[in-house]
C-alpha cells in the first residue's frame, strides 16, 4: 500500500503543525500573565517591554523592560526577565499554580539581568539624610547609601538577581539558591537543601516542618568598591583611610555584639582582615544529618560549630579559629513560625508545683466579611487565580487588603481587592485544655 503525495505531505505537516499550536498557546499564556502583571502594577507605575520570548523546553523570556513610577521623571530599565521550569505544562497552563490544586513544579528557576536604577529611585522611600557633619560620612558604618555612591561616582544601581528551586519527592529534599549581584559593589550568594519536606503538605498550607541538610552563604564586596567607600569616608575628617577601616571593623563587631554575638580573636581578626582588604566572606554548612531549624535555637553555642560542620573563610583562607560566645533569643516566638506549641509556665497547682499551660499559635479560618477586625495580625490571604499572600495585614482602604509581606530579608506590601479573596486564615494563639 502506497501513501498518496497529500497525505504523506499531512503526516509530515503534524509534528510541525502541533509545534507551531503548543507554541502559540503557551505565548498566549505568558503574554496574558505579563499583561496581568502591568495592569496590576498600573495604579503605580507605567510599565512597557518590548518582546516575549518562549521555548517549548520550558522557559519564557521577556525583553527590554522599562518601569516608570508615577509621578516620577526616573525609568527603571531591565535588559530581560526569564522564568524557567523542567514542567513545560506549567507555562502552557499559564504561569501559575493554585496550592489548593496539588503540587508546585518540580523546579523552578528565574534570571533578572541588567536591573538598572538611578539612585533617585532606589531610594526613594529612604529619608533624606541630613548633610555630613564633622564625624563623616561613615560614622554610623558603611552602607549602600546615596551618598556615599555619589561621592565615588556613581548615580545608577545595576544589579542582577536569579534565584531557583528544585523538589526531589523520592528524597523528600528541597534545593534553593538565590544570587543578588550590585554590578562593581557587592553580591550575595545562598544555596541550602531541607531535608523532609512534604510537598502536599505544605501546597495544602500546612506549617513547614523540615530539617536543615546543608547551606553555602557567600558575601563579596569588591576590593575597588571598598577601597573607594574608605576613602569617601575619610573626606572631611582628620582620620586617615587606614584608621576608618579600623573604626569599621569595630563598629561592626559591636553590632554583633549589641545582637548577641561575641566574636573570638579568630572572628575578630577575620573581620578587622575584611575592612582592610575586602573581598569575600563565605560560611559552609555541613552536617553529618540534617537538623531541625527549631533545634539550632535551643543548640548552646559551643555546640553550633561542630553539630553543623561550619567552614568559614575569608578570600578563600580558612579561618581556623571560629569561638565566640552567643547570648541566645527567647525562642518562644520561633514556635509560632513553624506551626509548633510554646509551653508557658505561669502559677501553681495547688500541691505547689508550676502550672503547665500549652500555648498553639495556627493559622485558623475566619470570615472574609470579618477581614476589618483583623488588621495588625498575621494572615493568609487567597486571591482568585493568585498565589497566597502572607503577612501582616496593615490596613483595609480603597476596596483593597493591604499585607506587609517579607521577601530575601525586606518588606513590600501586597494590594488585593476584597472581591477577589477567596478565602481568608488568621494566625490565632489558643490555650490547649490539658490532655489535648
Amino acid at each position: 500500500m502506497s501513501l498518496r503525495p497529500g497525505k504523506l505531505l499531512l503526516l509530515l505537516l503534524i509534528p510541525v503543525l502541533l509545534y507551531g499550536a503548543l507554541k502559540g498557546v503557551m505565548y498566549y499564556n505568558a503574554k496574558r500573565s505579563v499583561d496581568d502583571i502591568v495592569a496590576a502594577a498600573a495604579d503605580h507605575a507605567d510599565v512597557r517591554y518590548a518582546d516575549i520570548s518562549t521555548d517549548l523546553r520550558g522557559a519564557v523570556t521577556v525583553s527590554a523592560i522599562a518601569v516608570q513610577p508615577l509621578g516620577s521623571d526616573e525609568v527603571v530599565t531591565i535588559d530581560a526577565v526569564r522564568v524557567a521550569s523542567d514542567d513545560p505544562m506549567f507555562f502552557i497552563r499559564g504561569i501559575q499554580w493554585r496550592g489548593e490544586e496539588g503540587a508546585p513544579p518540580g523546579s523552578l528557576s528565574f534570571n533578572i539581568s541588567g536591573l538598572s536604577m538611578p539612585l533617585a529611585t532606589a531610594f526613594r522611600d529612604q529619608p533624606a539624610t541630613p548633610a555630613v557633619d564633622s564625624a563623616g560620612l561613615c560614622s554610623d558604618g558603611v552602607s549602600i547609601d546615596p551618598q556615599l555612591l555619589q561621592r565615588i561616582g556613581l548615580s545608577a544601581l545595576n544589579v542582577d538577581v536569579d534565584g531557583s528551586y528544585r523538589i526531589d519527592e523520592a528524597n523528600r529534599t528541597l534545593d534553593i539558591g538565590m544570587n543578588v549581584d550590585l554590578r562593581d559593589i557587592q553580591s550575595v550568594r545562598l544555596s541550602a537543601t531541607l531535608n523532609d519536606v512534604d510537598v502536599q503538605s505544605l501546597s495544602r498550607g500546612a506549617p513547614p516542618s523540615f530539617s536543615l541538610g546543608g547551606f553555602d552563604f557567600a558575601v563579596k564586596v569588591s576590593p575597588e568598591f571598598g577601597r573607594q567607600a574608605l576613602k569617601a569616608c575619610a573626606i572631611g575628617t582628620e582620620y586617615s583611610v587606614q584608621a576608618w577601616s579600623g573604626a569599621l571593623a569595630e563598629q561592626a563587631m559591636q553590632r554583633f555584639a549589641d545582637s548577641g554575638l561575641t566574636l573570638g580573636e579568630g572572628l575578630s581578626k577575620a573581620v578587622r582582615d575584611f575592612y582592610r582588604d575586602w573581598g569575600e566572606f563565605r560560611v559552609v554548612a555541613v552536617p553529618a544529618r540534617p537538623i531541625g531549624l527549631l533545634s539550632l535555637v535551643a543548640m548552646r553555642p559551643e555546640q553550633l560549630v561542630p553539630t553543623l560542620g561550619l567552614r568559614l573563610s575569608l578570600n578563600d583562607q580558612p579561618i581556623a579559629d571560629t569561638t565566640f560566645s552567643w547570648q541566645q533569643p527567647d525562642t518562644s516566638g520561633l514556635a509560632a513560625l513553624f506551626g509548633a506549641e510554646e509551653e508557658v509556665v505561669e502559677g501553681k497547682t495547688p500541691d505547689g508545683r508550676p502550672r503547665r499551660i500549652i500555648v498553639r499559635r495556627q493559622f485558623e479560618p475566619v470570615r472574609v466579611a470579618d477581614i476589618a477586625s483583623y488588621v495588625d495580625h498575621q494572615v493568609k490571604i487567597k486571591p482568585r487565580g493568585l498565589p497566597v499572600r502572607e503577612g501582616v495585614l496593615k490596613r483595609i482602604r480603597n476596596g483593597e487588603a493591604e499585607v506587609e509581606q517579607t521577601l530575601h530579608g525586606g518588606k513590600y506590601t501586597a494590594y488585593v481587592a476584597l472581591a477577589q479573596i477567596q478565602s481568608l486564615q488568621v494566625l490565632i494563639q489558643r490555650e490547649v485544655p490539658p490532655g489535648k
